[in-house]
C-alpha cells in the first residue's frame, strides 16, 4: 500500500511534466540524442554547450562553454528516446519514474532508520512533493541530477548491506513488521558482493553528476554512527578503495576534461569579500533547501551580500538557526542524527561557487525528508525537548504546506517556459523567408538563447521527428538543411545574432523606440538600460574582459558596426547599428521583442521617398464603404488602411471620424508592438495633413498583411502565452508587498558590471 501511494502521489505532483515538451538546453541534447553515434566521446560531448555555435553576439571578444562529464545520463536518455520512437514524453516519463524509485527507497531508508511505516511514508512524500523537484523533475536537462541521485541512494542502500549495519536511529529494540523477512535477517558482515554492488550506482552516479563525488563520506558517516570506531578501522581497506576512485575522477575531471566555466555563473576567488559571498550563498542554498524558498539567482548575482543585503542574510539565518535548533533538539538523542545536515551541505558543497538555479537542491532534499520524520518516529524513545516536541505537527505541517506550494511552483515552472515559447511561437507565425541568411534579434529574452535550434523545430511543422533532427543538427553544424522536410516547408540555413538582450530575462519590460535613420542605420532606445543588473553582469563578465561599455565607443563587425551613443555606470541607454548592407536586403530578418509583444518581424524601408511626395488625396467615400474596409483591415489587409486614408480627408464628419478611429483603434498597437517613434503621433487627438502624410508612410514601410494578421487577427493567440507568463510576476508582485528579499526575488535590484 505504501508504493502504490507514493506511486499515486508522484504521478499527481509530476505527472503532467510528462507534456511539458523541450526548454533551454534540451534542444540541443535533443539534436545530439538523435545522432547514431554510440561512444564514449560522443556522451561526454553532448552536454558541452558553447553558446557562439548557435547565438552570435557582437560584443563577445572571448570564447564561452559549458564542459559537463556526464556519459551516463545521456547513455540513458539517449537510448530510452531511441527506443520510444524519438519521443520527448518517454524521455520526461523516465525523469517521472526517476523520481518515483527516489521516493521508493527514501520510504525503505527510512524504514530501516526508524521502524515506522507511516513516518515512513511522510518522509517519502515529503521528497515526492519537495518544492524543487518540480524543476529538477520537469527539466530534461536537469535528468541528471535526478539520475545521480536515485543512483547514489541505491549505493547508499548496498553499502549498508555490506557493512552490515543496524541503522536502527532509536534505542534498541527488537524488528517490528517494518522491516519483513528476509530484510530482517542482518546481511553478512563486510559482504564484497553488496560492497561490489555499491560501488557499481555510485561509479554511474559518478558517470551521472559531479555532485555524487561525496558519497564516501555519506558511506563513512554510517559506519561511525551505527558502527562505531571499531568497524571504522576495520572498513579502512573499502575506504581507500573508494577514496583512490575519487581521487581519480577529481582529477581527470580538473586536469584532463576540464574547461573554465564562465564568469559569473561560477565565481572563483577574488580576495576577503568572496569569503563572505560564499557564506551568504551557502546561507542561501540551505535556507531554500529547508525553508523552500524560490532557489533562484540570490545572492548569485551579488558582490557582497552582507553589505548590500544585510538583512536577507539576517533572515537566512535566523531562518536556519530555529529550524536547526528545533531538529536538534527534537533528535539529538537519536543516533546518526548529524548525518542529515551533513548530507544538506555536501550535496550543496559542490555547486555553491555556481549560480543558483532550483534542481541544485534535488540531491539535498534527501537529507531534508529524512530529517523531518526522525523526531516524529522516534519520539518516545528519544525523548525531545522544548520545541523539539513539536516535530510531529511540524512535518505535517511541511507536508501540507509542500503539497499546497506545488501549484505555485508549477506555475512558475509553466511561466518560464511559456516565455521561451511564445518568443518562438510568433517567430514562427511570421517566419524568415528561403532567402534569409542572417537573423537578428533586439531585446531577445535571455530564456530563449537557443531560438535556432527552437525555432528550426518549429518550421518543420507536424510529423517527421528524425527529419526535424537531421535540419535542427545541419543548422547547428551550419550545413544546409534536408530538401525532403514534412509539409515541404523551408527551412533557411540561418545564423542567429543578438543585438540586444531584453534586462528581464523572461520579458521585456521597458518601453523602448525603434527609429530608422537610413538605409543602412537604425537607433535603438530603451527608458531603462541594457547591459545591466544580473544579466548585464554575465553578459559583461564572462564575454567582454574588456569591461562595461562607455558613451562613444564604437564596436567594429563582420555584419554591422555598432555605436554606443548613451551610456552611463548602470548600463546603455541607446545604441546605433549601421550595417555594411541595406537594412532590407533579403536576406536579413529582424524579430524585436517588446512590453507588448515577444517577437514581432521589423521591416525596413531601403529607399524612401520624401515625405512631400505624398500628399492627402480627397476622400468621397461613404460610411458604408469605410466599414467594409475597416472589417478587412481587421481581417489583416494592410491595404485596406488606404480606403481609410483618403476617408479621413471626407467632407463627412462622420465619414472622418470612423475613418480615424477604427485606423488608431489598429494601428496604434501595431506601432507599439514595433516600438516605432510613430506612436506618439498616432495617440495625439488630432492630426493634420501633414501627420496624415506622415502616418501613411510609415503604415507603408513597416506594416504588411502578415504583420497586420500576427498582431491584430491572433492577438488572443498571444494573450494567452502573456497570461500564462505573467503569473510568475504576478506572484511576485503579491510577495513583494509582503516581504523584499532575495529569498522570494523581490529583494532590491542586482548590482551590474564594475
Amino acid at each position: 500500500m505504501p508504493i502504490l501511494l507514493i506511486a499515486a502521489a508522484t504521478l499527481a505532483a509530476h505527472g503532467a511534466s510528462i507534456l511539458d515538451g523541450l526548454f533551454l538546453d534540451d534542444h540541443l541534447h535533443i539534436v545530439r540524442f538523435r545522432s547514431n553515434e554510440w561512444s564514449l566521446r560522443h556522451w561526454l560531448e553532448a552536454t558541452t554547450i558553447v553558446p557562439e555555435e548557435f547565438m552570435e553576439t557582437w560584443w563577445q571578444d572571448q570564447s564561452i562553454r559549458w564542459q559537463y562529464a556526464r556519459p551516463f545520463s545521456v547513455l540513458l536518455a539517449q537510448t530510452v528516446y531511441h527506443l520510444f520512437g524519438e519521443s520527448v514524453k518517454a524521455l520526461h516519463g523516465l525523469s517521472v519514474a526517476l523520481h518515483f524509485a527516489g521516493a521508493v527507497m527514501i520510504f525503505y531508508l527510512c524504514c530501516r532508520l526508524t521502524r515506522s511505516r507511516g513516518w515512513s511514508l511522510v518522509g517519502a512524500l515529503l521528497f515526492v512533493v519537495h518544492s524543487h523537484s518540480v524543476y529538477a523533475v520537469g527539466w530534461l536537462a536537469a535528468q541528471n541530477c535526478v539520475l545521480q541521485t536515485v543512483l547514489t541512494l541505491a549505493a547508499l542502500l548496498c553499502y549498508i548491506r555490506a557493512s552490515g549495519l543496524d541503522v536502527y536511529a532509536g534505542a534498541a529494540r527488537p524488528l517490528d513488521q517494518c522491516v519483513r523477512e528476509p530484510e530482517a535477517r542482518a546481511p553478512a558482515r563486510n559482504s564484497p558482493a553488496w560492497f561490489l554492488l555499491s560501488l557499481g550506482f555510485w561509479i554511474l552516479a559518478l558517470a551521472s553528476r559531479e555532485n555524487a563525488l561525496v558519497f564516501p563520506v555519506f558511506a563513512a558517516a554510517f559506519d561511525l554512527a551505527f558502527g562505531g570506531w571499531r568497524h571504522i578501522r576495520r572498513r579502512v581497506p573499502a575506504y581507500a578503495l573508494m577514496g583512490a576512485l575519487a581521487v581519480a575522477f577529481a582529477l581527470w575531471r580538473l586536469i584532463v576534461f576540464y574547461h573554465p566555466m564562465p564568469d559569473f555563473y561560477v565565481r572563483r576567488y577574488d580576495g576577503a569579500e568572496y569569503l563572505w559571498w560564499w557564506l551568504a550563498k551557502l546561507l542561501h542554498y540551505v535556507t531554500g533547501v529547508v525553508w523552500l524558498s524560490p532557489l533562484m539567482v540570490g545572492p548569485s548575482a551579488r558582490f557582497n551580500p552582507f553589505r548590500e543585503v544585510p538583512g536577507d542574510c539576517l533572515l537566512m539565518i535566523g531562518i536556519i538557526g530555529v529550524m536547526f535548533l528545533g531538529y536538534w533538539l527534537a533528535c539529538r538523542r537519536a543516533r546518526g542524527w548529524w548525518i542529515w545536515p551533513l548530507w544538506i551541505f555536501l550535496s550543496l558543497l559542490p555547486v555553491v561557487p555556481v549560480f543558483a538555479a532550483p534542481h541544485s537542491a534535488y540531491m539535498p532534499a534527501v537529507g531534508f525528508a529524512v530529517a523531518m520524520i526522525l523526531g516524529p518516529a522516534l519520539r518516545h524513545e528519544i525523548q525531545p525537548a522544548s520545541i523539539g516536541r513539536w516535530c510531529p505537527g511540524v512535518a505535517i505541517w511541511f507536508l501540507i504546506a509542500t503539497t499546497t506550494y506545488m501549484p505555485i511552483y508549477h506555475t512558475f515552472w509553466s511561466a518560464v517556459q511559456s516565455a521561451e515559447k511564445f518568443t518562438i511561437a510568433q517567430m514562427a507565425a511570421d517566419p524568415p523567408g528561403p532567402a534569409t541568411r542572417e537573423i537578428f534579434l533586439i531585446n531577445l529574452p535571455f530564456v530563449n538563447i537557443y531560438t535556432r535550434l527552437h525555432l528550426a523545430e518549429q518550421l518543420q511543422g507536424a510529423g517527421g521527428a528524425s527529419e526535424a533532427g537531421a535540419s535542427s543538427a545541419a543548422i547547428l553544424a551550419g550545413a544546409a538543411p534536408p530538401e525532403n522536410l514534412p509539409e515541404k516547408k523551408p527551412v533557411p540555413d540561418f545564423r542567429c545574432h543578438v543585438l540586444t538582450y531584453a534586462p528581464n530575462v523572461l520579458r521585456m519590460e521597458e518601453d523602448c523606440r525603434l527609429e530608422q535613420i537610413d538605409a543602412h542605420t537604425f537607433r535603438l532606445t530603451i527608458e531603462g538600460r541594457y547591459f545591466e543588473g544580473a544579466l548585464g553582469r554575465y553578459l559583461i563578465e564572462s564575454m567582454r574582459p574588456s569591461g562595461r561599455f562607455k558613451a562613444g565607443e564604437v564596436v567594429h563587425g563582420r555584419l554591422f558596426d555598432v555605436e554606443v551613443v548613451r551610456a552611463d555606470e548602470v548600463g546603455v541607454q541607446e545604441l546605433q547599428f549601421r550595417f555594411h548592407r541595406p537594412l532590407a536586403s533579403p536576406e536579413y530578418c529582424f524579430y524585436l521583442t517588446t512590453n507588448r509583444q515577444a517577437a514581432v518581424r521589423v521591416h525596413f524601408w531601403e529607399s524612401q521617398e520624401p515625405a512631400a511626395a505624398l500628399s492627402p488625396q480627397p476622400g468621397d467615400g461613404a460610411v458604408e464603404q469605410v466599414q467594409a474596409a475597416v472589417k478587412r483591415l481587421h481581417a489583416g489587409e494592410a491595404a485596406a488602411a488606404n480606403i481609410l486614408f483618403e476617408a479621413m480627408n471626407s467632407d463627412d464628419a462622420e465619414v472622418r471620424a470612423v475613418a480615424v478611429t477604427e485606423f488608431r483603434r489598429v494601428a496604434l498597437p501595431v506601432s507599439q508592438a514595433l516600438a516605432s517613434p510613430i506612436q506618439e503621433l498616432l495617440k495625439s487627438p488630432s492630426w493634420d495633413p501633414q501627420d496624415q502624410v506622415v502616418i501613411r508612410q510609415w503604415w507603408g514601410d513597416s506594416v504588411r498583411d502578415r504583420t497586420l494578421q500576427v498582431l491584430w487577427v491572433r492577438r488572443s493567440e498571444w494573450e494567452a502565452y502573456q497570461s500564462r507568463r505573467d503569473r510568475l510576476f504576478s506572484i511576485q508582485w503579491i510577495a513583494r508587498h509582503v516581504i523584499r528579499t532575495d529569498l522570494y526575488m523581490t529583494g532590491p535590484p542586482f548590482p551590474g558590471p564594475r
